[in-house]
C-alpha cells in the first residue's frame, strides 16, 4: 500500500472523528483499554489540543486510515507525552502501525518531548510489539501495562516552570541575573506551550526571564462561561499585577498582538511591545473575515474572530501607546497579509520586519528562531 503521513491539524478532527467510529468493537476496546461509547469518542476529539499534541494520521487514497495522537504535558520541567495509536481493522498486518509508531517518536524527539507514557491491555500484542527493542520499564497491574519509553536525558536548559494561577496557566523561565522580564501572549486556538518549547529556555539562555500564559478556554485553563476578547484582555491584566518580575517587553501573536495593544494603552510601565502576525489597531476588517474563520476550524476561534471584526473591544488608538512597537510579519500569511502588517508598522512609525517564507504559525514553524531573534534585537 502505498501510504503518506501527515500532521494533523485542528481542522481535521471531524476526520479524526470518522476513523475511531469505525474501528471494530476490539480495536476501539483495545485503542482506549476500556468500553468508548459514541459521545465519548466525541468527547475525547474534541480535547485534543492540536496546538501542543503531536497528532500525525496516515492516508490511502486521501482516506485517513490510521492516527497515532501522543497528548504532550510538562512532568518535573520538561516535556512528556502519553502515546496512544490506531490503525483501521482492514489495513492491519501491513506495517502501517510500525510505519505510525516510529513517525510518532521521529516527531516526539524533534519536539524535545523526552519520555512517552503508554497503556495497553495485556491482551494487545500488537503495542507490545512496537515497544520492545527501546529503553523502556515496564510495570503490570492486573490486565495494564505501562511502558515508559525514554526518549532522550532531561537537559536542564530546557527546563521550565509550571503554574496555575486562578484559573490561567503559565510557563515560567528563569534566567541566572536576568536583565529583563517578556510576557509571551499567543492568538486564538493556540497556547502557552507554543512559546514553552522554544522561546522561553532560548530566552533564558540569553539572559532573559519570561512567561508565557495560556488564556482561559485554551492549553490547561478552563474556559469561561462566556468567552470574550475583553475576558482575555482580563487575564493579561491579571497576569501583569501576578508577575513580581515586571515584563520590560511583551510579546504578542496574532490576536495576541491585539491583547497586546489594549493592555499597553496609558500603560507607561512597559517599554517594549512586539506584534508578530498580529491583528491590527483596527481589528479585522469583515472583508477579510473568511479566511480567518476557514484558518481556525473551531467554533471559538469563529467566534473570537468575528468579535475582533466587529471592534469588541473597542479599536485600539496607537497615539495612546508610549511603548516603543516592534511590528512582526510572515511573507506567506494569509491571515494577517504583508499590506497589513505594513500598515500596523506605520501606525506605530516604525518599519515591518518581514520573515521571508513564513506563514502565520511562525512562532511554531521552523522559522520561530528567527523571530526570536528579531525580539532580542528589540531589546537591545
Amino acid at each position: 500500500m502505498n501510504v503518506e503521513f501527515s500532521r494533523l491539524q485542528a481542522t481535521t478532527r471531524p476526520a479524526v472523528l470518522a476513523h475511531l467510529q469505525i474501528l471494530n468493537d476490539e480495536d476501539r476496546f483495545t485503542r482506549f483499554g476500556l468500553e468508548m461509547s459514541e459521545a465519548a469518542l466525541a468527547d475525547y476529539v474534541d480535547r485534543i489540543n492540536f496546538n501542543r499534541d503531536i497528532v500525525i494520521g496516515v492516508l490511502y487514497r486521501g482516506l485517513l486510515i490510521g492516527v497515532v495522537h501522543i497528548a504532550v504535558f510538562q512532568h518535573e520541567g520538561h516535556p512528556c507525552g502519553e502515546l496512544g495509536i490506531s490503525v483501521d481493522s482492514f489495513c492491519q498486518g501491513k506495517g502501517i502501525g510500525r510505519m505510525l509508531f516510529d513517525q510518532a517518536l521521529e516527531h516526539a524527539r524533534r519536539r524535545k518531548v523526552n519520555s512517552l507514557r503508554i497503556q495497553y491491555l495485556r491482551r494487545n500484542g500488537r503495542m507490545a510489539s512496537l515497544c520492545r527493542g527501546l529503553t523502556t520499564r515496564f510495570a503490570q497491574d492486573g490486565e495494564e501495562t505501562s511502558c515508559q519509553i525514554q526518549l532522550a536525558e532531561a537537559d536542564p536548559a530546557e527546563a521550565c516552570r509550571y503554574e496555575m494561577n486562578d484559573g490561567i496557566e503559565l510557563f515560567h523561565a528563569d534566567a541566572v541575573a536576568a536583565r529583563a522580564h517578556v510576557l509571551f501572549i499567543h492568538g486564538v486556538a493556540g497556547d502557552g506551550w507554543q512559546w514553552r518549547e522554544n522561546f522561553l529556555p532560548y530566552f533564558a539562555r540569553h539572559g532573559l526571564s519570561s512567561t508565557a500564559l495560556s488564556l482561559r478556554g485554551h492549553g490547561g485553563s478552563p474556559a469561561r462561561a462566556n468567552q470574550t476578547l475583553r475576558g482575555y484582555e482580563e487575564d493579561v491584566y491579571h497576569v501583569l499585577e501576578q508577575l513580581a518580575d515586571k515584563p520590560v517587553l511583551i510579546v504578542g501573536h496574532s490576536m495576541g498582538g491585539f491583547l497586546s495593544q489594549r493592555v499597553l494603552d496609558g500603560n507607561q510601565a512597559i517599554r517594549k511591545a512586539s506584534l508578530i502576525c498580529s491583528v491590527p489597531p483596527w481589528g479585522l476588517l469583515p472583508g477579510t473575515l473568511e479566511p480567518v474563520v476557514e484558518f481556525m476550524g473551531d467554533p471559538l476561534g469563529k467566534a473570537i474572530a468575528l468579535q475582533a471584526a466587529e471592534g469588541k473591544p473597542a479599536y485600539v488608538n496607537p497615539d495612546n501607546i508610549s511603548a516603543q512597537v516592534q511590528v512582526i510579519g510572515g511573507s506567506r500569511d494569509r491571515l494577517i497579509p504583508p499590506d497589513v502588517v505594513a500598515a500596523t508598522a506605520r501606525s506605530y512609525d516604525t518599519e515591518a520586519v518581514m520573515i521571508e517564507d513564513a506563514g502565520h504559525a511562525v512562532i511554531s514553524s521552523s522559522k520561530w528562531q528567527a523571530v526570536a531573534d528579531q525580539l532580542l534585537q528589540h531589546l537591545r
